[in-house]
C-alpha cells in the first residue's frame, strides 16, 4: 500500500510510527548530502542498505502493515520494495522534508536576548 493511500488516523498512526526510523536515517549528513545532489536511486538505495539496514525494514513494515517482527524480504524482494519506496514521489518528498527539518540549525547565539524592546 502507498504511503498517500493511508487517510484520517490510519495516516496520523503510520505517519507516527515512520518518523522514527526516518528521522535516523535523514540525520546522517552523508544521506541529506545524496538528497541534496539529486544522486541516483541506485546509489541512494546503496547507502540506506549498507547504514540502515533496521531502519529500512522497520519502514517497510510500518507501509505494508505488518509488525517489524513478523516482516519478511529477500534479496529478490527487498530491491523491488526500496525502488518503489524511493520511486514514490510523496514518500521521497516527505524523506526530504523531515531531512531539511531535522537537519536545520538554530540562529543566533544561545546567549542573545531576543526580547522585544520598547521604542518611545
Amino acid at each position: 500500500m502507498k504511503l498517500s493511500e493511508y487517510k484520517n488516523e490510519q495516516a496520523i498512526e503510520i505517519l507516527a510510527k515512520l518518523l522514527g526510523p526516518v528521522s535516523k536515517i535523514m540525520t546522517d549528513i552523508k544521506v541529506k548530502n545524496l538528497f541534496e545532489k539529486g544522486t541516483t536511486k541506485i546509489e541512494m538505495a546503496q547507502v540506506l542498505l549498507e547504514n540502515y539496514s533496521h531502519e529500512i525494514i522497520e519502514i517497510l513494515a510500518i507501509i505494508d502493515g505488518i509488525p517489524v517482527e513478523k516482516y519478511e524480504v529477500n534479496v529478490f524482494t527487498l530491491p523491488k520494495k526500496l525502488l518503489e519506496i524511493l520511486n514514490d514521489e510523496e514518500l521521497s518528498d516527505f524523506f526530504e522534508l523531515q531531512g531539511q527539518n531535522l537537519a536545520q540549525t538554530s540562529f543566533g547565539s544561545a546567549m542573545a536576548n531576543t526580547e522585544a524592546t520598547e521604542e518611545m
